[in-house]
């Protein structure tokens, strides 16, 4: 599995990073299961505000020329909930999904190459966003 990183500095978040983690291929039809992990490497505690119960994450697929293919939370509603979440130093938050490799629409994909990015919002209105992954699917 490969892991695709993008580090997020801030006064709210201090230095948390968020890595999102999946196979660089599956073959047509095969469910792609998907992680991301909010990690806080410093050397204190840190307060993460998210919205959501349970959490809210997304997760976007797109084509490699950024056509949108499909979004964990298209057309969700995202209780205006918020968690505060304490991770001490060094602890790692993660969540899982399977991308189904269907549109958002329900159609099937077929082979080709897509970017995969993670997206996690956060309180005060904003998001930590990962790297767009590359997930190449084979016929």
């Amino acid at each position: 599995m490969l892991l695709y990183a993008l580090s997020l500095l801030g006064i709210l978040l201090g230095s948390m990073t968020l890595h999102i983690a999946l196979p660089p291929r599956a073959r047509v039809g095969e469910g792609v299961p998907i992680t991301l992990r909010l990690t806080n490497p410093d050397r204190r505690a840190a307060d993460l505000y998210l919205q959501g119960r349970p959490a809210a994450f997304d997760i976007i697929v797109t084509r490699r020329d950024g056509t949108p293919v499909w979004r964990r939370l298209e057309g969700a509603i995202v209780p205006a909930v918020l968690q505060v979440r304490s991770l001490a130093p060094g602890a790692v938050l993660e969540f899982h999904d399977t991308w189904p490799q269907r549109t958002n629409l329900g159609a099937p994909v077929g082979p080709g190459d897509y970017l995969v990015t993670g997206v996690l919002p956060t309180d005060p209105p904003a998001e930590l966003r990962t790297h767009a992954a590359p997930l190449r699917i084979l016929p």
